[in-house]
């Protein structure tokens, strides 16, 4: 096996527009969360439902063209990000209720999702500490969640997934450009 295979086989099997698109779409929710945190706690929540469903959407096209062995983890990750996103569409008032711990468990469960899939990433792969990064960005905005009192933390709560988009979206671009970069080798 060259070092191309390795890497391309690293890259989670997801073209650099899926990465790219998933990353933008980060971004431009972040920023809407950080611009305008007091929004109503309604369109917040439609937010972090859109933003779960498109990120599981986006997970499966990956799963689409993965290799054997990141195939059913990106097919779990990009099936869990579409039913909560379901979930917070199809009842938006009272996941609104809801929402401090539906968004604890996405961010749980994807930072736990993308940290695996890092860690199975081969050593040479340049894209393993950001895959790995998300994970953790991902994961301890999770748990800085569940350590805020109900109730209180509306505000913060808010701040923290507007950080989580920014630093997530970008960590998902460079991911794009690192995808990029292998498949123009590939082909060459």
């Amino acid at each position: 096996m060259n070092e191309t295979t390795g890497m391309e086989q690293a890259m989670l099997a997801q073209d650099s527009w899926v990465l790219a698109l998933e990353g933008i779409f980060a971004l431009v929710i972040g920023f809407l969360i950080l611009f305008w945190p007091a929004m109503s706690l309604v369109t917040l929540t439609l937010f972090v439902g859109a933003f779960a469903l498109v990120s599981g959407i986006f997970s499966l096209v990956g799963a689409l063209k993965a290799k054997k062995g990141n195939r059913g983890l990106e097919i779990l990750h990009g099936v869990a990000g579409i039913i909560f996103g379901c979930i917070i569409f199809a009842w938006p008032i009272a996941t609104t209720v809801m929402l401090l711990w539906f968004v604890m468990a996405w961010l749980v469960v994807s930072g736990i999702f993308r940290i695996v899939a890092g860690f199975s990433l081969p050593k040479g792969d340049m894209s393993k500490g950001l895959v790995i990064l998300n994970g953790f960005l991902a994961l301890i905005i999770g748990i800085l969640l569940i350590a805020l009192p109900p109730g209180e933390g509306l505000l913060t709560t808010a701040i923290l997934i507007g950080f989580y988009g920014i630093f997530g979206g970008i960590t998902l671009i460079m991911l794009s450009f690192m995808s990029k970069s292998v498949q123009s080798q590939m082909g060459a």
